[in-house]
């Protein structure tokens, strides 16, 4: 059985390989170039902003020379998990019950159940595994350019590495396998495949993943806040950060809110805070440090996602006639 899944699925198979193997050797190839840009202008090892030889000219000749790049590769990255599961998983079962192959395969004292997990390890633990590797690459590939994918904790940087690119996969094959399993239809599969990912990924990362782990605040005056960026310095929270909320307090300590469109082109914001009443400001944040934290929790809801999907799947294999 392991044999005829191979042969059924090794094009399919061989060329997703070529194709992430293509996509991390120009990883690999802009790691490289990276560190020696940087080795070149005396900036070796710099993340962020901060002191000498890491300061803001010098980061943002790192930014211009690289940006394009970071501008491109995020983007491939996102689209690949949701390409291989409608390629992938939509087709694996549909196709076989469009070309009514599943019969011939079932009648060959295979159970359903070794029919599916068989097809479902050959045509989809291959290609999670290499988007795992090609992920955990990409930590490595774009650590040099922390500082201009803004940190490894902000989109699309976070959706693009770790272990989350092989949960993504996981989930839209599983994703393509159930929609497969229950409408029989090759693009009836791929269609959901696309819309349920999107809907799933934009849910989570919007609402759910800011609290996955606590956010560290900071609270100070209004130059503290702003002075420094004002005069060409950095951020009063690390510049790798997520930044996902904001309040601020007039002269009593009392929570008021703050109109940013109420500022004037001409002053600094710290003048326009100041007119507005706030005295005080603090922000919420998630360190870069965090970073495998929630990369863990978000591939954990993931996997349990892709589980029940699978679980599904599975049951309607099961009840429905053949």
């Amino acid at each position: 059985m392991i044999w005829v899944a191979w042969r059924q699925q090794r094009l399919q198979l061989l060329i997703t390989a070529l194709l992430i193997a293509a996509v991390g050797a120009v990883m690999l190839f802009y790691r490289f170039d990276a560190v020696s840009f940087m080795q070149d202008r005396g900036i070796a090892g710099c993340l962020r902003i901060g002191a000498d030889p890491c300061s803001r000219s010098a980061m943002a000749a790192l930014s211009s020379e690289y940006k394009s790049y970071v501008s491109i590769i995020p983007m491939v990255l996102l689209c690949l998990p949701v390409l291989l599961g409608m390629f992938a998983g939509a087709p694996l079962f549909a196709g076989e019950f469009e070309q009514g192959t599943h019969v011939f395969g079932l009648t060959q004292s295979v159970s359903r159940r070794r029919w599916l997990a068989t097809k479902l390890l050959v045509g989809g633990g291959p290609v999670t595994v290499l988007m795992l590797v090609l992920g955990l690459v990409g930590v490595w590939a774009l650590k040099p350019l922390n500082h201009v994918t803004r940190g490894p904790m902000m989109t699309p940087g976070f959706e693009t590495q770790g272990l989350v690119l092989a949960a993504y996969t996981l989930l839209a094959f599983a994703i393509g396998v159930a929609a497969g399993l229950l409408l029989r239809n090759t693009l009836a599969a791929m269609a959901i495949t696309l819309g349920l990912y999107l809907v799933v990924l934009v849910v989570l990362g919007g609402g759910a993943r800011p609290h996955y782990l606590a956010a560290e605040r900071i609270t100070g005056t209004v130059a503290q806040s702003t002075g420094e960026s004002e005069r060409g310095g950095t951020s009063w929270i690390p510049d790798d950060a997520w930044r996902v909320g904001s309040a601020y307090y007039d002269s009593t300590g009392r929570k008021i809110s703050f109109n940013p469109s109420g500022c004037d082109g001409t002053e600094t914001i710290q003048s326009c805070l100041g007119r507005q009443g706030v005295t005080r400001q603090s922000a919420d944040y998630h360190p870069a440090g965090q970073f495998w934290g929630f990369q863990v929790a978000e591939s954990t809801v993931f996997l349990a996602l892709s589980t029940a999907l699978l679980g599904l799947g599975a049951w309607s294999l099961r009840r429905r006639v053949l």
